[in-house]
Protein backbone atom coordinates (compact mmCIF):
# COMPACT_ATOMS: atom_id res chain seq x y z
CA UNK A 1 0.00 0.00 0.00
CA UNK A 2 2.69 2.52 0.88
CA UNK A 3 4.80 1.86 -2.99
CA UNK A 4 1.72 3.00 -4.62
CA UNK A 5 1.54 6.20 -2.68
CA UNK A 6 5.06 6.56 -2.80
CA UNK A 7 4.83 6.35 -6.58
CA UNK A 8 2.05 8.54 -6.99
CA UNK A 9 3.49 11.36 -4.83
CA UNK A 10 6.38 11.33 -6.24
CA UNK A 11 4.92 11.41 -10.37
CA UNK A 12 2.89 14.24 -8.88
CA UNK A 13 6.14 16.10 -7.36
CA UNK A 14 7.68 15.50 -11.14
CA UNK A 15 4.88 16.92 -13.25
CA UNK A 16 5.10 19.81 -10.64
CA UNK A 17 8.71 20.49 -11.22
CA UNK A 18 7.82 20.19 -14.99
CA UNK A 19 5.16 22.41 -14.70
CA UNK A 20 7.80 25.32 -13.51
CA UNK A 21 7.67 28.42 -15.91
CA UNK A 22 11.00 28.84 -18.45
CA UNK A 23 11.89 30.35 -20.93
CA UNK A 24 11.15 29.48 -24.62
CA UNK A 25 13.39 30.58 -26.79
CA UNK A 26 12.78 30.47 -30.44
CA UNK A 27 14.32 27.68 -32.71
CA UNK A 28 16.06 30.16 -34.77
CA UNK A 29 17.71 31.72 -31.64
CA UNK A 30 21.24 32.46 -32.11
CA UNK A 31 24.09 31.31 -29.40
CA UNK A 32 27.02 33.89 -28.53
CA UNK A 33 29.32 32.06 -29.91
CA UNK A 34 27.67 32.36 -33.66
CA UNK A 35 26.81 35.98 -33.79
CA UNK A 36 29.08 36.35 -36.66
CA UNK A 37 27.72 34.19 -38.74
CA UNK A 38 24.34 35.52 -37.53
CA UNK A 39 24.99 39.01 -38.62
CA UNK A 40 25.28 38.14 -42.34
CA UNK A 41 21.68 36.44 -41.85
CA UNK A 42 20.41 39.76 -40.11
CA UNK A 43 21.54 41.81 -43.34
CA UNK A 44 20.43 39.95 -45.94
CA UNK A 45 16.67 39.62 -44.41
CA UNK A 46 16.88 42.99 -43.53
CA UNK A 47 16.56 42.12 -39.52
CA UNK A 48 17.99 43.95 -36.46
CA UNK A 49 19.08 42.15 -33.50
CA UNK A 50 17.52 41.03 -29.95
CA UNK A 51 20.30 40.74 -27.49
CA UNK A 52 18.38 39.24 -24.21
CA UNK A 53 20.36 38.64 -21.54
CA UNK A 54 18.72 36.65 -17.91
CA UNK A 55 21.16 34.38 -15.53
CA UNK A 56 22.40 31.27 -16.61
CA UNK A 57 20.12 29.62 -13.08
CA UNK A 58 17.33 31.61 -11.91
CA UNK A 59 16.78 31.87 -8.32
CA UNK A 60 13.58 29.66 -7.75
CA UNK A 61 13.22 31.61 -4.17
CA UNK A 62 12.79 34.72 -5.47
CA UNK A 63 8.88 35.49 -5.63
CA UNK A 64 10.14 37.94 -9.14
CA UNK A 65 11.11 35.19 -11.12
CA UNK A 66 8.13 34.11 -13.07
CA UNK A 67 7.43 37.70 -13.73
CA UNK A 68 11.10 37.75 -15.28
CA UNK A 69 10.72 34.82 -17.44
CA UNK A 70 7.28 35.99 -18.09
CA UNK A 71 8.58 39.55 -19.77
CA UNK A 72 11.39 37.51 -21.46
CA UNK A 73 8.93 35.35 -23.11
CA UNK A 74 7.20 38.61 -24.27
CA UNK A 75 9.85 40.31 -25.56
CA UNK A 76 10.85 37.04 -27.50
CA UNK A 77 7.26 36.85 -29.08
CA UNK A 78 7.33 40.61 -29.76
CA UNK A 79 10.89 40.88 -31.34
CA UNK A 80 11.03 38.28 -33.47
CA UNK A 81 9.08 39.78 -35.68
CA UNK A 82 12.25 41.67 -36.84
CA UNK A 83 15.26 40.76 -35.15
CA UNK A 84 17.53 38.13 -34.81
CA UNK A 85 16.86 37.25 -31.26
CA UNK A 86 20.73 36.14 -29.72
CA UNK A 87 21.07 34.78 -26.12
CA UNK A 88 23.21 37.50 -24.51
CA UNK A 89 27.05 36.71 -22.68
CA UNK A 90 26.93 39.06 -20.35
CA UNK A 91 30.05 39.08 -19.03
CA UNK A 92 31.36 39.29 -22.56
CA UNK A 93 29.63 42.95 -22.73
CA UNK A 94 31.19 43.42 -18.93
CA UNK A 95 35.01 42.88 -20.20
CA UNK A 96 34.57 44.72 -23.14
CA UNK A 97 33.33 47.66 -21.71
CA UNK A 98 36.47 47.44 -19.74
CA UNK A 99 38.71 47.56 -22.42
CA UNK A 100 39.08 43.79 -23.30
CA UNK A 101 39.41 43.14 -26.71
CA UNK A 102 36.23 40.71 -27.96
CA UNK A 103 34.79 42.02 -30.66
CA UNK A 104 31.53 43.16 -29.02
CA UNK A 105 29.91 46.42 -30.99
CA UNK A 106 29.85 49.73 -28.86
CA UNK A 107 26.19 49.90 -29.22
CA UNK A 108 25.86 46.98 -27.56
CA UNK A 109 27.76 48.17 -24.70
CA UNK A 110 25.85 51.54 -24.61
CA UNK A 111 22.60 50.04 -25.05
CA UNK A 112 23.24 47.07 -21.94
CA UNK A 113 24.31 50.00 -19.30
CA UNK A 114 21.57 52.08 -20.02
CA UNK A 115 18.97 48.88 -20.14
CA UNK A 116 18.15 48.62 -16.36
CA UNK A 117 19.03 46.36 -13.42
CA UNK A 118 16.35 43.28 -13.77
CA UNK A 119 16.49 40.30 -15.56
CA UNK A 120 15.81 40.29 -18.67
CA UNK A 121 17.98 42.93 -19.84
CA UNK A 122 17.13 43.21 -23.25
CA UNK A 123 19.02 45.42 -25.89
CA UNK A 124 17.72 46.13 -29.72
CA UNK A 125 20.16 47.06 -32.19
CA UNK A 126 20.17 47.79 -36.05
CA UNK A 127 21.71 44.78 -37.92
CA UNK A 128 24.46 45.91 -38.66
CA UNK A 129 25.18 46.84 -34.95
CA UNK A 130 25.66 50.05 -35.08
CA UNK A 131 22.80 51.55 -33.37
CA UNK A 132 20.13 51.22 -30.25
CA UNK A 133 17.19 50.84 -31.37
CA UNK A 134 15.61 50.11 -27.66
CA UNK A 135 16.76 48.99 -24.49
CA UNK A 136 14.84 47.61 -21.69
CA UNK A 137 15.07 45.90 -18.60
CA UNK A 138 12.35 43.24 -16.79
CA UNK A 139 10.79 46.33 -14.98
CA UNK A 140 10.21 47.88 -17.74
CA UNK A 141 8.87 44.98 -20.31
CA UNK A 142 6.43 44.07 -17.99
CA UNK A 143 4.66 47.80 -17.18
CA UNK A 144 5.06 49.01 -20.57
CA UNK A 145 7.00 46.40 -23.15
CA UNK A 146 4.91 46.70 -25.94
CA UNK A 147 5.44 50.10 -26.46
CA UNK A 148 8.86 49.68 -26.06
CA UNK A 149 9.14 47.07 -29.07
CA UNK A 150 6.95 48.89 -31.13
CA UNK A 151 9.19 52.06 -30.87
CA UNK A 152 11.97 50.22 -31.64
CA UNK A 153 10.00 48.44 -34.71
CA UNK A 154 9.04 51.80 -35.93
CA UNK A 155 12.96 52.83 -35.84
CA UNK A 156 14.48 49.98 -37.49
CA UNK A 157 11.75 50.70 -40.40
CA UNK A 158 12.64 54.19 -40.62
CA UNK A 159 16.17 52.89 -40.65
CA UNK A 160 15.80 50.99 -43.50
CA UNK A 161 13.45 53.43 -45.27
CA UNK A 162 16.54 55.72 -45.00
CA UNK A 163 19.21 53.01 -46.18
CA UNK A 164 17.13 52.41 -49.64
CA UNK A 165 16.44 56.19 -49.90
CA UNK A 166 20.75 56.46 -49.70
CA UNK A 167 21.09 54.27 -52.26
Amino acid sequence: MKLPVIVLLMALGASLVSAAPKVRWPRDVVEWEKLEAAKEVAQKEEKGFAFIFIPTVWDTKDSGVVRSIDATNDAIRALKSFCVVVKGNYQEVVDASRGKKNDVPKALITGLSGAGNSYPLVVILDGSMNTVLGKASGNEIYQEGSKIFREAKKMHRELLKKQEEEE
